[in-house]
């Protein structure tokens, strides 16, 4: 009952349309003039089990020290974490798509995401360069196009329709966070794979990030639109190109970037649009992106630090994933004190620390704790107003995949 009603305050909180005081819950105000116009949070409630409180100041470096680690997290359990298995797509039959239909409009209502022009101009690109696929386009390079540029190759039309949530695994490969929307792929033995990244589904992408999903879940920026992504991509792995395939390359990038050029678009690794997001950044994520989400400085709510370091968060998921079935059951106990603290985060309206556990996990790659990050993520993401975003990550942690082919066609 408690419990029950901490949460119903917590959302109180959310919903109450009044202006968000500046002091949060160290506001002094008792004038019944200042509470009609501003609201305030719940009121703290200590950590359970910490050696010491941890800072609530903003993780804006990690220890050179440490690698990016990875994390845990669920909203509230109330015994360790529960185990969960992948399963087949559900493919009810509920007729066919249909054989017409528009393009931005079918991406939108499947994938939940609108695409940016450069998008739909890279693909006009490729139809000069192989009129009849244009997806195959750069299939000599080791590029194809994926996820939604099955749309505009017309591989979703008058096919057998399924279920909104088989839309949001179309080629989302194992460490992709939800702000990831995948439209290229390459080395199948890397899984490495290009993808739009955006911190908030309802905003244009921030930039294009790549990772090698077979190697790790580190995301390396790819530049701010596709161009650029596509034009790093052939810079770095010229190299190993075949002879044959060198000759063909200045042909290919001295055409990409004309096009660009037309579009008075940038090809640089890390433009200015990259730059300003990384002072928004509100923790550094293992997966080297980082996370950006609502915070208030003055009030400090919004985010709060984990209250297990990196080096020992790592530690503890590293046993976790290495454990035997019967071992793991302690391990997972272990974990349960974070998990704890983080539901009180979540409860005082600290809902980064909650986002933060879930996309670790997803960088660390334990494959036991499915459920446990699906529940962290969703509810934050729900009450940070990003719906789109707890929808595919329940999706996808309900059927995560490995492998080289993560098509739903």
């Amino acid at each position: 009952m408690a419990d029950d009603a901490v949460v119903n305050l917590r959302q109180k909180y959310v919903d109450d349309p009044r202006i968000a005081c500046q002091y949060g819950v160290k506001c002094y105000q008792k004038s019944q003039v200042h509470l009609q116009k501003y609201k305030h949070p719940p009121p703290k409630r200590p950590l359970q089990d910490r050696k010491q409180p941890p800072s609530k100041r903003l993780k804006k470096t990690l220890d050179d020290e440490e690698k990016p680690p990875p994390a845990a997290s669920p909203a509230r359990p109330k015994s360790p974490p529960i185990l969960s298995k992948d399963k087949e797509l559900s493919r009810p039959d509920l007729g066919r798509t249909d054989k017409d239909f528009n393009v931005k409009q079918f991406i939108k209502e499947k994938f939940l995401m609108e695409m940016p022009e450069d998008f739909y101009e890279f693909w006009e690109l490729c139809k000069s360069l192989n009129a009849k696929h244009p997806e195959e386009a750069l299939k000599e390079f080791g590029l194809a196009l994926v996820g939604p540029y099955d749309v505009l190759a017309d591989k979703f039309s008058d096919v057998p329709e399924q279920p909104q949530e088989n839309y949001l695994l179309h080629w989302r490969f194992y460490h992709d966070p939800p702000e990831c929307q995948t439209v290229l792929k390459g080395d199948e033995k890397t899984g490495y794979h290009l993808g739009y990244f955006r911190d908030d589904p309802q905003k244009p992408p921030v930039f294009l990030v790549a990772n090698e999903a077979n190697n790790n879940g580190q995301f390396t920026v790819m530049g701010d639109n596709i161009f650029a992504s596509v034009n790093l991509y052939l810079e770095a792995f010229k190299k190993g190109f075949d002879p044959f395939k060198k000759m063909k390359l200045p042909q290919l990038q001295r055409g990409l970037k004309e096009k660009a050029q037309q579009l008075q678009l940038n090809l640089e690794a890390k433009p200015q649009q990259v730059r300003d997001r990384n002072r928004q950044i509100v923790a550094r994520t293992f997966n080297k992106i980082g996370m950006v989400v609502p915070y208030n400085k003055k009030t400090e709510v919004g985010y709060r630090e984990l209250t297990l370091s990196n080096k020992e968060l790592q530690k503890l998921l590293d046993n976790i994933q290495a454990a035997l079935p019967d071992q793991r059951l302690s391990l997972l106990s272990e974990l349960q004190g974070l998990l704890t603290n983080v539901t009180i985060a979540t409860d005082e309206c600290d809902f980064g620390a909650g986002i933060e556990l879930g996309l670790n996990i997803l960088a660390h790659g334990v494959d036991c704790l499915n459920r446990t990050i699906s529940q962290c993520l969703a509810i934050n993401y729900r009450l940070i107003q990003r719906e789109e975003f707890a929808k595919i990550i329940e999706s996808h942690m309900d059927n995560r995949r490995r492998g080289p082919d993560l098509s739903i066609i």
